[in-house]
Order: C-alpha cells, then structure tokens, then sequence
C-alpha cells in the first residue's frame, strides 16, 4: 500500500466536497428537504435518525474537515452506538478511518474504513457520499480501477461534482497517461477551473505527466 502523496490544500478540496455530501446525508436522514433529490423520499424510509445521533454526525463532518480524524472517528463511533447501521456514521467513520491510516500508514484503518464505508452501502445503497467517500478510500488503499469506477458513480448521479473528475485524473496522472489526466483535468475545470488548476499545477500526482504538451497548455497555459 502507498500513501497518497499531496498537501493540505488537496486535503482541503476533498473535506470540502465530503463535507458537502455528509450534509446531504444528515438532512435525508432526519427527513428534512433538499434539493438534490429525486431520491429524497426513499432515502427518508431507509433511515431514521435520532437528534442526538444528527448532532454527533454533524459535529463528525466538521472534526472531519479540520483534519481531526480521532475525533472524526470517536463522534461518529458514539452515533453508531446509539444505531449501528446509521449508513451516514458508518460512512464517515470509515473515510475518517481511511483518511487517519493515509496520514500514519496504518493498513488495519484503511482497511476497517473500507469496511464500513462498505458496511453504509449495504444500508443505503443509494448514498451518494458513501459513493465518494468509498472511491476515496479505495485510491487510498491503492485500489484504483475501484476508485475509478466509484467516482464515476458520483458523477453519474451529480455531473457537476468537481472533485470526483478531479480524482479520476489524478489517478490517471500518477499512471502516468496524460491523456486521460488532461480529459478529466478537463471536466473538473469546467466546474471550478481556479482550484483544479491550483491543485494540479501542485499535486504530485501529476508528475508523471508535468511535461506532456497536453498538460502544460492546460495548467499553465503555455
């Protein structure tokens, strides 16, 4: 296993989309209306959440996004005691736990996180955020034909999701085919060209590729 290379403001850009999803997740569970959905109202049925347990979720996606991954991890384990099929605990828990074994090279976090990313998805097999945080855990454990075709679920559902275009190129940068990096660099700029060409222009992942014509004109304009 190898831990994913890149900085915090790569990190950032993944709590940033996570956090996003969880808060999708919560609201579907207690019942309260958004607007991504078509898939609102079967989401509601699958699960009912408990105040106390939305309120240990919330305060998880945010200990998440601080890069706390302990507290990450303890707040939505709480959640789960008060139900242990919560697919929205049992998702963060498991990406908090992938994100935590990442940063210390703990294979037994990566793989418990896969497990119960895995575990929320058999609860709710429709979960969006379980979608990307599983594409993510998975390129964290270096399974990344998996990760691939997990981001391209989130798409498949949200085509306007940044970040889940934005992995399939860097796993395809790190492989080291630019063209395949440059056509999904491609597709994450259409959404948010500023940040995906900041994160690019700075993340490892794209070294393989950095002097590939392609890339070049793309990032750097050149």
């Amino acid at each position: 296993m190898r831990m994913i290379k890149g900085g915090v403001f790569l990190k950032r850009l993944y709590a940033s989309a996570l956090i996003g999803l969880f808060v999708i997740s919560i609201f579907s569970g207690c019942g309260t209306e958004t607007k991504v959905a078509e898939k609102e109202p079967a989401q509601t049925k699958i699960h009912e959440r408990s105040p106390e347990a939305a309120r240990l979720i919330q305060e998880g996606g945010e200990a998440y996004g601080r890069f706390n991954y302990d507290r990450a991890v303890d707040l939505y384990s709480q959640a789960l005691a008060i139900d242990e099929n919560d697919y929205t605990a049992l998702s963060g828990a498991g990406i908090a736990l992938a994100m935590r074994g990442n940063a210390t090279g703990s294979q037994s976090d990566i793989q418990e996180g896969i497990r119960k990313i895995e575990k929320a998805l058999t609860v709710n097999p429709d979960d969006t955020a379980s979608f990307y945080n599983l594409a993510l855990a998975y390129k964290i454990a270096g399974r990344t034909d998996e990760a691939v075709t997990w981001f391209q679920k989130v798409i498949d559902k949200d085509p306007q999701n940044t970040w889940s275009y934005y992995g399939i190129a860097s796993i395809y940068g790190d492989r080291g085919n630019a063209e395949k990096a440059v056509e999904y660099l491609q597709k994450a700029m259409n959404t948010d060209e500023e940040n995906v060409r900041n994160a690019a222009a700075s993340q490892s992942h794209f070294d393989a590729v950095r002097n590939d014509s392609r890339f070049r004109k793309l990032i750097y304009k050149e």
